[in-house]
């Protein structure tokens, strides 16, 4: 597992999987974009750690040090975000993808 650091192909990622959830506002309701996209880090997640494992004794014998590494890195990316939005409210609030038609 790697941490996002400064690396520039982490943030192209981070861009293209926004734009890519921006662009469906317009065909599908907004509450059900974010749910799919935490569903979709979750299975590739744990896609990982089946590949990385190998196995599935190794697998399920690093199953809950997998869990708790993914459930505090949401946390503090959630945290931060959250920061980052209620400082510059304003001016994000102000981008409003288009409404599911």
């Amino acid at each position: 597992m790697t941490t996002q650091g400064n690396d520039a192909q982490f943030w192209q990622l981070v861009d293209m999987f926004i734009n890519t959830a921006n662009a469906q506002v317009k065909n599908v309701d907004s509450n059900i974009i974010g749910p799919a996209l935490l569903f979709s880090a979750a299975r590739f997640n744990t896609y990982m750690h089946a590949n990385a494992a190998g196995n599935k004794a190794t697998f399920s014998e690093h199953k809950e040090a997998v869990l708790k590494y993914y459930l505090e890195q949401h946390e503090k990316m959630l945290r931060e975000n959250l920061a980052d939005f209620e400082q510059n409210f304003d001016k994000y609030a102000a981008f409003k993808p288009p409404a599911a038609t």
